[in-house]
């Protein structure tokens, strides 16, 4: 006789440092069958919601953010108030979704400090994405470069970081989040994608990363549509797609994307490009990186 119990959805949590292509990474996991996309719960949680902890500088550049993006014309998205942490872990993360096969989040390490380790979900895989520092850097200051309006205070990208609670640059805290789900046994082998690998062999990684994780690969993974229609799909704040089209751009790259495009260059940008407040996050970034990149998944 036919089992009458429901299908448990096999659930994946992306973590990363932005920059990492992990938006991409989500439309293409929006091709799934039958999914369910949650995208950055607890970065709203903690940068726009009711118990969002940034102080100081950051909160300042939060406000900004906030009050340039209201008027943005976004047609989809969650009320931002909604997000304190226990919503997004309770209602959002463990939530019931009938018919879905596939619960897939991506979300960064820097917004669930260690305080809050016991609002990570319960029934996840947990993966992890990363990329050279280099790369990443160059792409994340540009990307707040284009926070402040003209005419404010432009503070150097690593204190504004350190404001916003992450004092390891981004790395340290995905590197830490890492080792506890690992030693409180929450994912005795969590998954590790190199952005390069992904944009070098995109089938083989995602077919291995699927394999692992227990999601149903399909070759519908490899191409996505141009713009942001999927995303009416997803769980994600309206705030944080209202500032993508006022502000910043944030996910546009993404979402106008059609597949994982390998660049002319691979080569990570040189030293010599880099302010010293920049290599600051770089160097102090580069050991955690090395360490995971040395446990990444390969194909």
């Amino acid at each position: 006789m036919a089992s009458t119990e429901p299908v448990k959805p096999v659930r994946v949590i992306l973590w990363m440092v932005p920059r990492t292509l992990s938006t991409v990474f989500l439309k293409s996991m929006s091709n799934l069958d039958r999914v369910k996309i949650i995208s950055e719960p607890f970065t709203c949680a903690s940068a726009f919601g009711p118990e969002r902890k940034l102080q100081g500088a950051a909160a300042e550049v939060a406000d900004s953010v906030t009050k340039r993006s209201s008027s943005a014309d976004v047609e989809m998205g969650l009320d931002h108030n909604l997000y304190t942490y226990k919503w997004v872990k309770e209602s959002l993360l463990e939530g019931n979704y009938p018919g879905v096969e596939a619960v897939v989040c991506k979300d960064t390490a820097i917004s669930l400090p260690k305080e809050k380790y016991d609002m990570i979900p319960s029934g996840y895989r947990h993966a992890f994405m990363i990329r050279h520092p280099n790369k990443l850097f160059k792409s994340w200051n540009k990307m707040f470069e284009g926070v402040t309006q003209a005419g404010e205070s432009k503070l150097p990208f690593s204190t504004l970081l350190k404001a916003t609670g992450a004092t390891g640059y981004g790395f340290k805290e995905l590197f830490d989040l890492y080792e506890y789900v690992k030693e409180s046994g929450l994912e005795k082998n969590p998954i590790i994608i190199d952005s390069d690998d992904l944009q070098i062999d995109p089938e083989g990684v995602l077919r291995k990363f699927c394999k692992t994780t227990g999601l149903q690969y399909t070759d519908k993974l490899l191409k996505f549509d141009a713009g942001d229609g999927v995303v009416k799909q997803w769980a994600a704040s309206k705030i944080q797609l209202q500032a993508n089209k006022a502000v910043y751009g944030v996910y546009q790259a993404a979402f106008d994307s059609t597949c994982f495009k390998k660049p002319d260059n691979m080569e990570p940008p040189p030293r010599s490009e880099f302010s010293e407040d920049l290599l600051e996050c770089i160097d102090t970034s580069m050991p955690y990186y090395e360490k995971l990149y040395a446990e990444r998944l390969v194909v």
